[in-house]
C-alpha cells in the first residue's frame, strides 16, 4: 500500500489532516450513524465524554480484583471457546492475551476500506466507553488517538463469520493495538509500533481481557453497516432528484404524485416520496397536466415511483433503527456489573441484528437500481420516450450510437446486483469445534451490501446523466425550479453529449456528487 487509501467513492483519508469541524464524543448517551459516518471520512475528530473515564477506571478496577481470585471468568483467568474449561496461570495472562490476539489476526484477501477501519474503531471504542468490559481507560484513548492521528490498522475483507462478533476483523485491529500489526499511515503500509512511535504513542500492554474486549464483538460489521447506511441515504436522495428528472423528460402525469392519492395508502414513504418529487418538479412546463390520466397510462416505473422508492426508503429507514440501536449497545462476553459486582455471560457479541439489518439494506438498493435501470431504458427506447431521438442523440443516419454503451453497464449492474440480492445472514456454516453452531455471515452482507450500493450508485450517475441530456434535447428551460438547479449541477461536471465520446469519467464525476450529498442542497429552492 504506498498510497493513501481512497474512501469508497469518496476522497483520500490523509493522516493528520482532519478539518477542525468538532468532536464526536465517544461514551456519550448516544452515538448515531451520521457521527460514525463523519468520523469513517474523517471529518471531525473524536474524543472520550467525561463521565466515560470513570465508568472505565471502576469497571476496570473490578476486573483487577476478580483476576486476584480463583473465580473462573471467561477470557480472564480462562481460556476462550472449547476452551473454556483451562485454568490460565495469573504470570500468563498477558501472554494467553496476546496469543488470543496473535491466533485470531487473520484475514485475507484485499484491504478493506479505510472508513469502514475508522468506522469500526469509533464503534469499538463506543462499546467499551460503557463500562461493561472492564478494560482501562488507556484502552480507550489509544482506539481514539488511533483515529485523531490517522493511523489505519490494515484489515482485510475475507474471514469473518459474525459469530463471537467480528472476531478476525477487530483481531486484526487489537493486533495493531498492541503494537504487533500492519497499520497505514501518511499513506504508507508499516508496523503499527513504528507509526505508533512517530505519532507519540505507546502500544498496548494486554494484562487482563484487553485482547479479548478488542476483538469480542459487533463492531466491524455495524460500523462499516453506518457507513454503508449514509452511502445508501445519499443514493436515495439522488433517485428521488433522478426519478424526478425523467419524469419531466418523459412528460409523466402528474396525477399519480397527488396528495390525496397519497392519502388513500399512508406508507409513510410514499407519501414523503412524491411529495419531494412533486417539490422538484413544481412549476414544469414539460409535465403531463393533472386531468385525468386514463387515457395514457404511464409505465410503472414512472407512474409508480412513489409507491416503489417510498417502499425503499421504508425499508432503508427500518434497516437504519438496527444499526443505530447497535452502535449504542454493548457486544462483549462477558459483561462486568460493578454496581451488582457480578460477570454474566451471554450472547451480545452475536451479529444476527445487524447482518439481518445488513441484508435488508441491500435489498432495499437492489430494488432501487431495478427502478433506475427501467427509467433509463424507456429514456433511450425511440417507441417510449416521447418523441426523443434513440439513445438520446440526434442523428438521422445512424452514425452516432449516444448512451447505447453506457447502457450496457447499467444492465450489468443491475444483472450483478439480482445475484448479490440472495441473503447472506441465513447462509450459517458452524464453526469454533461446533460451539458456534449458528453464525451470522455478517461480514459477508456487508461486502456484499457494498458491492451493490457501489453499483446502484454508478447506475443512478448513468440514469442522472441520460436525464439531462433528455432535457436538453427538451427543453430544459421548461423543466421545474428544482430540476432545472439539478440539470446545472450535473451539468458542471459533464457537457452534452454531442458527438459519441466514452462516459466512464461521466459517470464517476456525478458518482462523487451523488457521494457529496450535494444534489439536495441544488435543488433546495424548489424542493
Amino acid at each position: 500500500m504506498t498510497s493513501a487509501p481512497q474512501l469508497a467513492n469518496g476522497p483520500a483519508i490523509h493522516s493528520c489532516m482532519m478539518p477542525n469541524r468538532g468532536a464526536v464524543s465517544i461514551g456519550a448517551a448516544r452515538l448515531t450513524i451520521a457521527e460514525v459516518d463523519a468520523v469513517a471520512r474523517a471529518v471531525v475528530a473524536v474524543q472520550l465524554e467525561g463521565e466515560a473515564r470513570s465508568r472505565l477506571l471502576r469497571s476496570y478496577e473490578f476486573v483487577q480484583r476478580l483476576a486476584e481470585t480463583s473465580t473462573p471468568v471467561y477470557g480472564l483467568t480462562t481460556g476462550c471457546g472449547p476452551l473454556a474449561t483451562q485454568p490460565i496461570a495469573p504470570e500468563r495472562r498477558e501472554e494467553f492475551q496476546r496469543n488470543l490476539v496473535r491466533s485470531h489476526a487473520c484475514t485475507l484477501g484485499a484491504p478493506h476500506p479505510v472508513s469502514f477501519v475508522r468506522a469500526a474503531l469509533a464503534v469499538r471504542a463506543q462499546v467499551l466507553a460503557q463500562g461493561y468490559s472492564g478494560v482501562a481507560p488507556a484502552t480507550v484513548e489509544l482506539l481514539l488517538a488511533l483515529l485523531n492521528d490517522g493511523i489505519h490498522p490494515i484489515v482485510r475483507e475475507v474471514g469473518g463469520v459474525g459469530a463471537s462478533g467480528d472476531l478476525v476483523e477487530l483481531a486484526q485491529v487489537a493486533l495493531a493495538v498492541i503494537g504487533e500489526g500492519q497499520v497505514e499511515f501518511h499513506g504508507k503500509s508499516m508496523r503499527a509500533d513504528a507509526a505508533m512511535a512517530e505519532a507519540g504513542l505507546s502500544p498496548l500492554t494486554p494484562r487482563y481481557r484487553e485482547g479479548l474486549a478488542l476483538m469480542n464483538g459487533t463492531s466491524f460489521h455495524t460500523g462499516a453497516a453506518a457507513v454503508l447506511m449514509s452511502r445508501a441515504r445519499r443514493i436515495m436522495a439522488a433517485a428521488e432528484v433522478a426519478a424526478a428528472m425523467v419524469f419531466e423528460a418523459l412528460r409523466g402525469n402528474l396525477e399519480a404524485l397527488a396528495p390525496e392519492f397519497q392519502l388513500t395508502r399512508p406508507h409513510r414513504g410514499q407519501r414523503a416520496v412524491a411529495e419531494r418529487v412533486a417539490a422538484i418538479v413544481r412549476h414544469s412546463a414539460l409535465t403531463g397536466s393533472t386531468e385525468s390520466a386514463a387515457g395514457r397510462q404511464d409505465g410503472y416505473s414512472l407512474r409508480c415511483i412513489a409507491q416503489v422508492l417510498g417502499a425503499v426508503v421504508d425499508a432503508l429507514e427500518s434497516a437504519a433503527a438496527v444499526i443505530e440501536t447497535e452502535l449504542n449497545s454493548v457486544s462483549d462476553n462477558p459483561l462486568f456489573l460493578v454496581d451488582d459486582g457480578r460477570v454474566v455471560h451471554g450472547g451480545n457479541f452475536h451479529g444476527q441484528p445487524v447482518a439481518m439489518a445488513l441484508d435488508q439494506m441491500k435489498l432495499a438498493m437492489v430494488e432501487l437500481g431495478v427502478m433506475s435501470e427501467r427509467r433509463l431504458a424507456r429514456l433511450l427506447d425511440a417507441t417510449l420516450n416521447a418523441g426523443l431521438p434513440p439513445f438520446l442523440i440526434r442523428d438521422g443516419a445512424g452514425l452516432r450510437s449516444g448512451f447505447m454503451g453506457v447502457q450496457y453497464c447499467a444492465s450489468s449492474m443491475a444483472a450483478d446486483n439480482a445475484v448479490l440480492a440472495a441473503p447472506a445472514s441465513v447462509r450459517s456454516v458452524p464453526t469454533n469445534a461446533n460451539n458456534q453452531d449458528v453464525v451470522s455471515m455478517a461480514m459477508v452482507a456487508a461486502r456484499q451490501c457494498a458491492r451493490v450500493i457501489d453499483n446502484v450508485e454508478r447506475m443512478v450517475a448513468i440514469e442522472l446523466l441520460g436525464a439531462a441530456q433528455a432535457l436538453d434535447l427538451r427543453g430544459a428551460e421548461g423543466a421545474g425550479t428544482g430540476t432545472r438547479a439539478a440539470h446545472a449541477l450535473i451539468r458542471a461536471q459533464a457537457p452534452p453529449l454531442i458527438e459519441d465520446r466514452p462516459l466512464d469519467a461521466d459517470v464517476e464525476a456525478v458518482c462523487r456528487v451523488i457521494d457529496s450529498g450535494s444534489l439536495a442542497g441544488a435543488i433546495e429552492p424548489g424542493w
